[in-house]
């Protein structure tokens, strides 16, 4: 097959997230058979030649490009202390690649972790490919001969399939607009990351809770960290907050989009709320919940152009909640297990307290980031202590 001529431009809404390297790696235990993961990959590649790409040129003119000579890499590394964190580290150049895979072999146990440029792969288009990945490692590990029918298509521009399937983008214009712009950064700053990790019982008291009150994790996750930052900013008095979080459209249109159809098929939609330090987790939560669907209703998305304004100040009004939902137990052969999904922080730098939130094997993690700017490591602690606490406070109300 020739793949010379296989290009198109990067669409708009890819453009936003080019050089933006998403990681995520699955924790592994038992023997893991390197040659069967390589042919795996191998394969997903020639299946997916979105992987074997490459992006020339800058923005706006940037083009994604595959070429025959290009093959993604399979990094190898030792399993260590802070492993991941080495990961996260690693250069990325999406002129060099927008994909390759990392492995990292200790002694019964270690990691795979994918790593693509944000431009190809949202969290639900990454989660298909990886999910795919280890389907096919399965299957080699496991003695069989997957057939490989190669691909002749790159993924189709998400802006595209929105004036297709919706006739417009749905943007929610609040996110263009803010009351005070940050000021502009003197150089970048350091960042304060962790993780919270709910044990079986604290994740299914949270499920039981959603299922009282008529809501969602999502929105009870969502109403706790509001919250926790209120209780940070101190004062008594209910101030406007404003939860930020992307949503999937994947099957909010008509007809219902793959998950690797195209690279980037969501959008942040914003749920303002009052907050008092006073309020239950719940209470917000379902406030949440509720302004999330209303902005939801409207196909065309909010076109509202009313600043958002922090009055709480270090951008405590704000929090950028992204939440992958309950991930299914990944594919392994005998002897092997995949135990945790780790979604490694690759942010640069950042002016906006954010949490990816993920469930996988009925235990919920949250991955919190932080800028220096604005808070110590002291005060971090605090708030997610406080964040901790306040989803035990859900979880006994059920």
């Amino acid at each position: 097959m020739d793949l010379t001529m296989l290009e198109r431009p990067l669409n708009y809404l890819e453009l936003a997230h080019l050089d933006r390297v998403v990681i995520m790696a699955a924790e592994y235990r038992g023997d893991l058979d390197a040659d069967a993961l390589a042919r795996a990959f191998r394969h997903l590649c020639t299946a997916h030649p979105v992987l074997r790409a490459r992006v020339r040129g800058t923005a706006p003119e940037a083009v994604l490009a595959v070429s025959p000579e290009h093959e993604p890499e399979l990094i190898v590394l030792a399993d260590e202390p802070d492993v991941l964190t080495k990961i996260a580290g690693l250069p990325w150049d999406a002129t060099a690649g927008v994909a390759d895979l990392v492995l990292v072999r200790g002694d019964g146990r270690g990691y795979v972790a994918l790593r693509t440029d944000h431009s190809i792969t949202d969290a639900n288009a990454w989660l298909g490919t990886f999910r795919e990945l280890l389907r096919l490692f399965t299957a080699y590990a496991s003695g069989d001969e997957p057939g490989c029918e190669p691909g002749t298509s790159l993924p189709a521009p998400p802006a595209a399939l929105f004036h297709e399937r919706l006739g417009l983008i749905p943007y929610d214009r609040r996110l263009f607009h803010s009351a005070v712009p940050p000021e502009p950064p003197a150089g970048p700053a350091g960042l304060l990351s962790g993780y919270l990790r709910l044990s079986v019982e604290e994740t299914e008291w949270l499920r039981r809770a959603a299922r009282r009150y008529e809501t969602t994790v999502h929105g009870l996750v969502a109403g706790a960290i509001l919250l926790a930052q209120r209780v940070l900013a101190g004062g008594r008095e209910a101030t406007p907050m404003y939860c930020v979080s992307p949503v999937d459209f994947r099957r909010r249109v008509d007809p219902p989009v793959g998950e690797l159809e195209t690279t980037n098929f969501m959008m942040s939609y914003v749920a303002e709320t009052a907050v008092s330090p006073r309020l239950s987790p719940i209470l917000v939560g379902r406030e949440v919940k509720a302004r999330m669907d209303e902005v939801l209703a409207v196909p065309e998305g909010l076109r509202d152009a009313a600043p958002m304004e922090d009055t709480l100040g270090r951008n405590l009004s704000y929090a950028l909640i992204s939440n992958l939902g309950v991930v299914g137990e990944f594919p392994a052969p005998a002897g092997l297990e995949f135990t945790e999904i780790h979604i490694l922080n690759t942010v640069g730098d950042t002016f906006f307290p954010g949490y990816y939130v993920s469930t996988y094997r009925d235990r919920l993690t949250v991955l919190h980031i932080f800028t220096e700017r604005f808070f110590t490591r002291g005060e971090v602690d605090r708030l997610v202590r406080e964040l901790y606490e306040q989803l035990l406070i859900i979880g006994a109300s059920a």
